[in-house]
């Protein structure tokens, strides 16, 4: 059995350990973790994260030496994470360098619909990704916002809606854009209706009530996509807060004819645990939950946020859920670039803005100053899931002995197993790792986390 051990208080960071493994008594009782590989939950589609303008941004500032570094740690599969998911956005997001479409301001026709936009920065660094990775790619997309014509506040921030003779040309163009992304070989798999849709936001953002969705769904998206030959696009809803995971899907699911054609419920962590909803989606809807998105402000100490990520990892897989992406891979020293989001001037192009009062924290920072790429505590804790949790691989179901502890089990294809164990508490902790019988003695430090490969 191996162990690997990071430990931000004693600045390690994935250091390898090689244990005695089954030497423990069989007999024992007290802090016991125990596996059972008779009992398998979810296949695991995989980890990922999001490309931003702004991401790609900070990654054109890479000398190649740099880049070759930042792939691999995210997309090798020797050293790094293997990262096989990734989210795009249709249309600009708060990280985008200022607030766009790809279309002329009111054409309705779409004639000048154009991705130019996006080969400045976008594409070129997700081609990097594609050349570089052997892993097949899961490449979703969300919009934040319609153009502004087409929403009934005439703003494409401040939320908004769809305006009802607009949802046929705002189908159309999700069609044109996969489309698009098709041509230069970048295969779109899925989409999701709206990000956030319960949210007004100073930024680009747009309401949809559950009924709203529903009818988006079935009598435009989908019709629009099957006459575009674009069938085969996996379609998410919802793409908010746990809280109304299973009540907002329920609402959309209920005598929709198109109820099989939705893949999964797309969710964000920003509203707390509620970690029992994705249950309730997985066994009385009987659809697969996906983790869209999750980050925190530049203003949390980086080893409680790193903690804090991987509790939510951690509860996430447990309750079902199939693919976990994290918000943008790389940002600024001060969680950005993004565009101004006071109500006030966010319309106005080219005014760009970094602070930390409102970035964001990303697993991999760029610092400015020194021209160096950072990597933070986040991005190791993800590792300890990433890395070792292939895709495909099977939930295993665990118990534990603490509260203070957060574990999760899986079996690869290859057959291999790995244990994910973070000790939340202040002291050290002791660890009975047993499966079919088979006991292994260990312990977790303080506010440590370990995987436990075998």
């Amino acid at each position: 059995m191996k162990a690997f051990e990071t430990n931000l208080y004693d600045k390690k960071y994935l250091i390898e350990h090689e244990i005695h493994s089954g030497k423990g008594n069989p007999e024992s009782e007290g802090a016991i973790i125990n596996i059972f590989d008779d009992v398998k939950y979810q296949s695991v589609l995989g980890f990922g994260g999001a490309i931003t303008e702004s991401v790609a941004y900070n990654y054109s500032k890479l000398n190649d030496r740099q880049k070759r570094i930042f792939l691999d740690k995210y997309f090798g599969d020797d050293n790094g994470m293997s990262y096989n998911v990734c989210r795009l956005h249709i249309n600009s997001c708060d990280f985008s360098l200022d607030i766009y479409d790809y279309i002329d301001d009111n054409d309705e026709s779409l004639d000048s619909f154009s991705i130019d936009r996006d080969k400045k920065y976008i594409i070129p660094m997700i081609k990097d990704v594609i050349k570089f990775s052997k892993q097949d790619i899961f490449f979703f997309a969300s919009p934040w916002s319609p153009p502004k014509f087409m929403k009934d506040n005439d703003s494409r921030i401040g939320g908004g809606k769809l305006k009802k003779e607009y949802r046929k040309l705002w189908a159309l163009y999700f069609c044109k854009f996969i489309k698009a992304y098709r041509q230069e070989n970048i295969n779109i798999k899925a989409i999701t209706i709206q990000n956030e849709p319960k949210a007004k936001q100073t930024w680009e953002s747009c309401f949809y009530t559950a009924e709203d969705e529903k009818e988006f769904l079935e009598d435009y998206l989908i019709p629009t996509l099957d006459e575009n030959n674009l069938s085969d696009i996996k379609i998410m809803i919802w793409d908010h807060n746990k809280e109304r995971v299973y009540d907002r899907a329920k609402i959309i699911l209920t005598d929709n004819k198109y109820a099989d054609r939705v893949y999964a419920v797309a969710y964000h962590w920003y509203s707390g645990d509620h970690f029992d909803g994705l249950d309730l989606v997985y066994n009385q809807l009987h659809k697969n939950t996906f983790l869209s998105e999750f980050c925190w402000g530049m203003d949390w100490n980086e080893e409680e946020l790193a903690e804090k990520y991987a509790k939510e990892i951690c509860e996430d897989l447990n309750h079902n859920t199939i693919a976990i992406c994290d918000w943008n891979i790389m940002l600024s020293e001060s969680g950005g670039p993004y565009h101004n989001r006071t109500a006030e001037s966010a319309s106005v192009n080219g005014v760009v803005f970094e602070s930390k009062n409102g970035g964001c924290f990303a697993p991999v920072l760029y610092d400015n100053n020194s021209k160096q790429l950072i990597f933070t505590p986040i991005f190791y804790y993800i590792s300890h899931f990433a890395k070792f949790i292939k895709p495909c691989a099977k939930r295993l179901a665990t118990t534990k002995y603490s509260e203070f502890l957060n574990v999760c089990a899986f079996e690869n294809t290859d057959g291999s197993k790995v244990l994910v164990v973070i000790n939340t508490s202040d002291k050290e902790l002791p660890l009975r790792i047993r499966c079919n019988d088979q006991v292994t003695d260990y312990s977790a430090k303080a506010h440590s986390i370990y995987t436990f490969v075998f």
